[in-house]
């Protein structure tokens, strides 16, 4: 167990010529969850309870040899027309499908016990569950249901070293009021990809009970106001490029809430919260609570300007390096549990800090047995930064902190 004061990290930096610290009050690098991140404020979808529709009196057989595309598709319009509940019923056997399902307005499917299945595309990325970017559809649920497909192609681009499908289990573009439920994806290309249609956000959107296995990329969400997830399971598959995250949280979003999720095997990061050029917002309002990260390069990912971003209660184990930061503000961080470290070729350590103001890391605990790097280094412009409780064990031949040679620093707090 180590503990650094603010006197011997001043005479380490003065050593290497960077700029000297300030103190500043704590209250000013404190953030909180705003209201807006809380689920209870995203607007619920009504589900009809007086009407059902059955999609086997539509010709579907779930026989795993007939394409059921057209009598889903008939099923899921009729539904939509008459504000009814489509049951696709379980069956043994698959649901074969060769196009997309369109959603409409108030598309509601509960899929207990049945499987859709899509055969693996050579050339052409294909959806299974889609919504058109020309019309913004609202009331969508989607509850019960198995979504499947192979991978069985090899994967090219970020895709590369890795069996794809080249086939998305669920694409929405232009969406208002949306939730999915004990739903499973396996073996998809993006599990659920969510983006802008037009100037119209997507919003209020709420997941529970989701597992994504096999994935080249389990969730990848841009354009989008108001989103929870709660209880679920984000698998990505062997291979891939540092590209690829279990969740990718791009830019125009807002308002997020993630409890009770894990962030497995990606060959980027567990988490990814990055804007992009392409989008008017960088990503801001994101609150991360009791979740866990295993066996992914690494565990965070936060960059592009991301802003307000609070994570606590969070488990990382089997990366490479715990939190990548760069460019990012009012980030507030505790809780954190930093274990198993897996060497590569780039990316290393605890933390890596660049670019990086208004924030605070706080109780953090690293096993650094297998560790290497350090365990934070300060890259670039680092200003109004706290970092306290800092706890480590195993410590062998690395330096607990590294600061860059040109790193500009002001108003630094270690304790």
């Amino acid at each position: 167990m180590s503990k650094l004061t603010i006197s011997v990290v001043i005479l380490a930096v003065i050593s290497l010529g960077v700029f000297a610290f300030n103190y500043i009050s704590p209250e000013i690098l404190n953030t909180s969850e705003k209201l807006s991140s809380n689920p209870d404020q995203i607007k619920e979808v009504l589900v009809p309870l007086d009407k059902e529709i059955n999609a086997k009196d539509y010709g579907a057989k779930g026989d795993g040899l007939t394409d059921d595309t057209t009598a889903l598709q008939n099923a899921i319009d009729d539904a939509s027309k008459e504000k009814a509940l489509l049951v696709i019923p379980e069956s043994s056997e698959s649901y074969l499908i060769t196009k997309q399902l369109v959603m409409k307005e108030n598309t509601h499917i509960s899929g207990y016990g049945a499987t859709l299945f899509m055969a693996p595309e050579e050339d052409t990325i294909r959806n299974m569950l889609w919504s058109s970017p020309d019309d913004m559809v609202s009331n969508i649920s989607i509850e019960g249901l198995t979504l499947k497909s192979e991978n069985k192609i090899i994967g090219i681009d970020y895709y590369e070293n890795s069996m794809v499908s080249n086939v998305q289990g669920m694409y929405f573009q232009g969406v208002d009021t949306m939730k999915i439920s004990d739903v499973f994806m396996e073996d998809v290309y993006v599990g659920l990809k969510i983006s802008q249609a037009g100037k119209l956000r997507n919003k209020d959107i709420k997941i529970s009970n989701l597992r994504i296995d096999n994935s080249g990329m389990p969730i990848q969400i841009s354009g989008t106001n108001g989103f929870s997830m709660v209880d679920s399971v984000l698998n990505s598959n062997d291979g891939g490029t540092k590209w690829l995250h279990s969740a990718y949280l791009r830019g125009d979003n807002s308002n997020f809430y993630f409890q009770n999720v894990e962030f497995n095997n990606a060959s980027g990061g567990g988490i990814a919260i990055a804007g992009n050029p392409q989008y008017r917002h960088p990503p801001e309002n994101m609150v991360f609570k009791d979740c866990r990260i295993k066996d992914s390069v690494v565990g965070v990912h936060i960059n592009s300007g991301a802003t307000n971003i609070t994570i606590s209660g969070l488990i990382i184990k089997g990366s490479s390096l715990g939190f990548k930061i760069n460019d990012a503000s009012e980030l507030n961080i505790d809780g954190v549990n930093i274990s198993g470290s897996k060497q590569q070729e780039n990316d290393h350590g605890g933390f890596s800090i660049e670019n990086v103001n208004q924030s605070t890391i706080s109780s953090v605990t690293i096993d650094a047995s297998d560790m290497t790097g350090s365990l934070c280094q300060l890259i670039g412009d680092i200003e109004d930064l706290k970092l306290s409780s800092f706890k480590s064990s195993e410590v062998k031949n690395i330096p607990l902190y590294s600061v860059e040679s040109a790193a500009k620093i002001k108003n630094l707090i270690i304790e």
